[in-house]
């Protein structure tokens, strides 16, 4: 996964990169093929939010949807590590959306494997190709002609 800084009126220190670096790990670990993570860090000016405060977004390019979250805090490790919560919760429940819930451990049982031995699991006989014929010459029969 490649990681970009982006920095906007203040610096990022080696110290900081090294500490995003070794927490992004966790995100590769929960999103599913993680393409890009830009990891912006802002200073406040006074008028808004924290007067001299840092604000963090981070936003995550993968091959499903684009990730994001930020967050504002008194030093841009503070506010890296709100948004880094955010942000896992939302790979959290993006990744338990996908998962399968029936029954416990149970999975659902493909066609594939319903059909492997004739159905008997699920309590359906296969029609045969007589009784296939039969119908489709019942059908037919039952059919008004279409003369014109």
């Amino acid at each position: 996964m490649e990681l970009n800084f982006i920095a906007r009126h203040t610096e990022i220190t080696d110290r900081f990169r090294n500490y995003v670096t070794e927490k992004v790990d966790k995100i590769e670990k929960l999103a599913d093929r993680p393409l890009e993570l830009d990891v912006t860090v802002s200073k406040h000016h006074g008028g808004k939010g924290l007067v001299g405060g840092d604000h963090v977004e981070l936003t995550l390019v993968e091959a499903g949807p684009v990730v994001r979250a930020e967050s504002d805090g008194e030093d841009k490790y503070a506010a890296f590590d709100l948004a880094m919560g955010r942000m896992m919760e939302q790979l959290r429940r993006a990744r338990d959306k996908k998962k399968v819930h029936h029954n416990g451990h149970q999975k659902p049982l493909s066609i594939h494997e319903a059909s492997a031995d004739a159905f008997a699991q699920v309590d359906i006989v296969p029609a045969t190709p007589e009784d296939i014929e039969r119908i489709a010459k019942e059908v037919s029969a039952t059919k008004p002609s279409e003369a014109a």
